[in-house]
């Protein structure tokens, strides 16, 4: 690891003298990020306190143009990983190095890189440090234009395994057409046609004694959209043969996804219809990879991602061995003057959600028939919700709340074992914002979370039952920012459970510099991005936060 890093640097530095003794532009930018988070033991809430008290988690990126060269690092240090963040992480080093070189037509890169074919049904690889993912490539890309409206892309490479890569090599092909950059005439009023195809193949070894399994695993998708100024529609079709690997059971089935999503936009409206089904379809760069680690693909989650301070209790995570869903959207802007829009109007949002599991009949212990349009009884996830903004001259606005949500939380984040069964959410929330001068903002919100399941509680938790949340933040001169915010766990099913948790937070902005501190009581639960989860365990203690960019 240090030999790039000195390597990096004296190519760095030798292309910085040459810019001393020459005309040729360069740029030198980046981020740092530290976070620290001390740990108190705390029998109720069951959080942990840690040998070295506090744990950290830091990276700095750096990023230097000179001419048509790129050079891009992150330093890493997790010294020791926060409680949530896999332990694997614990070290420092320089993960992430890459040269690349900008032509007229064509690109070159060589160390690591992200890389995402269309929706990511087939590869994505990408870098969430609040989830703990980083599964960049390692190898080489080839990218090149040869017309405006062409993008075709070849690599090869090895995925990052936290300080390692996996035992597996990545080779991947892709293209992407633009119509109305192709054929520039043939288009007007801002209508397009795209097509894109891809492919991605793994090379493993088999070294399992009991199975005999692929060494070259290939999979493929196809995609293509039509967009107009009124209405758009797209899909993807993604294919990958056997896969056997950990997260699947090593079963010999080929897998497939179908996604698709529609747009109409009115005047003062828009709506949107999202659908997928996809079966099989948990990729990875390792067969022995489970949870999030080496991911090789991604499949867009049906679900919204909602502000509510709870919401860790009944997020969704998406099942890319086997589910079929839909997802509507419909915003609305009320007219101001109007009986709901008010004096400056106001806008309304409504979202429906609903995934269920496809149905599998089993043939032997490796394969199963799963037919396409067969979807199982088993109600995954559903979430009827909708928002309210009512503004209040430039100076004010009000958001109402509303979702109700079925949850099958056994079957999401628990591999069916009965802890909660399905739960049954309904939660209203209330906030707003006003603006009292230039210096000075006050935002607040209050919500309100019922809760039931339809299974008994057998252990003690710090998530069943109701909830009273609150929240007050106030924002000085646009830099300096408080906020306290209470959770009221007062329908916990287990009276030593019925507690009042914390936060109070200290946040200040200085051009690109963030500075936050905060203390609390925080009951954990599970976060979800675009799909992908992790566990945040319960703490008690102080947080602190630095970001920086130059």
């Amino acid at each position: 690891m240090k030999k790039y890093f000195i390597l990096l640097l004296i190519f760095l530095f030798a292309n910085l003298h040459l810019y001393s003794q020459s005309a040729i532009p360069s740029q030198l930018s980046g981020n740092v990020s530290i976070e620290a988070q001390t740990y108190k033991n705390d029998s109720l809430i069951n959080a942990p306190s840690t040998p070295e008290q506090i744990l950290s988690n830091s990276y700095l990126n750096l990023n230097y143009i000179i001419g048509n060269f790129e050079l891009a690092a992150r330093f890493e240090a997790y010294l020791n990983p926060i409680l949530g963040i896999d332990s694997r992480y614990k070290g420092s080093g320089i993960p992430y190095k890459n040269i690349t070189y900008h032509g007229d037509k064509f690109e070159v890169s060589a160390g690591n890189f992200y890389e995402q074919f269309g929706s990511g049904l087939i590869l994505r690889s990408y870098w969430d440090p609040v989830l703990g993912i980083d599964n960049s490539l390692e190898g080489a890309r080839f990218v090149v234009r040869p017309v405006k409206g062409i993008d075709a892309r070849v690599m090869i490479g090895k995925m990052r395994n936290f300080w390692t890569t996996s035992n597996s090599i990545l080779r991947a092909a892709n293209i992407d057409m633009n119509f109305a950059d192709l054929f520039e005439n043939a288009f007007s009023n801002n209508w397009n046609v795209t097509f894109g195809a891809s492919l991605a193949s793994k090379f493993e070894a088999d070294d399992n004694p009991n199975l005999i399994l692929p060494q070259n695993e290939l999979a493929y998708s196809l995609r293509a959209g039509l967009y107009s100024p009124h209405f758009s529609i797209d899909g993807e079709f993604g294919y990958t043969f056997n896969h056997p690997e950990a997260v699947n059971n090593f079963t010999y089935n080929d897998g497939n996804g179908v996604i698709l999503n529609m747009s109409y936009y009115g005047k003062g409206f828009g709506t949107s219809l999202s659908l997928h089904r996809v079966d099989n379809m948990d990729l990875r760069a390792q067969r022995d990879a489970r949870s999030t680690q080496l991911t090789q693909n991604f499949i867009p989650p049906l679900t919204k991602q909602h502000f509510f301070s709870r919401y860790t209790i009944f997020p969704y995570s998406t099942q890319l061995n086997g589910e079929a869903g839909l997802q509507y959207d419909f915003n609305y802007h009320l007219s101001e003057g109007s009986f709901l829009g008010g004096k400056d109007g106001a806008d309304f949002s409504l979202n429906l959600s609903r995934i269920n599991s496809i149905r599998k009949n089993q043939i032997d212990k490796y394969t199963y028939k799963a037919n396409f349009f067969e979807i199982a009884d088993t109600l995954l996830f559903q979430d009827i919700n909708f928002d309210y903004t009512r503004y209040i001259g430039s100076n004010a606005e009000i958001v109402l709340r509303y979702a109700n949500v079925i949850n099958n939380k056994d079957f999401l984040f628990f591999s069916g074992a009965p802890h909660y069964g399905k739960i049954f959410v309904n939660i209203l929330g209330l906030e707003g914002t006003y603006r009292f001068t230039n210096d000075f903002a006050l935002h607040s919100k209050i919500e309100h979370l019922w809760q039931t399941q339809d299974s008994t509680l057998h252990e003690a938790d710090n998530e069943n039952g109701n909830w009273l949340s609150g929240l007050i933040e106030t924002t000085f001169w646009g830099s300096l920012m408080t906020s306290i915010a209470l959770d009221w766990n007062y329908g916990n099913a287990f009276d030593d459970h019925k507690l009042l948790f914390y936060t109070v937070n200290v946040a200040y902005l200085m051009g690109g510099n963030r500075f936050s501190l905060s203390y609390g009581r925080n009951p954990g639960g599970i976060i979800c991005v675009g799909g992908i989860c992790r566990t945040v365990p319960a703490t008690n203690g102080f947080y602190l936060s630095l970001t920086s960019s130059f």
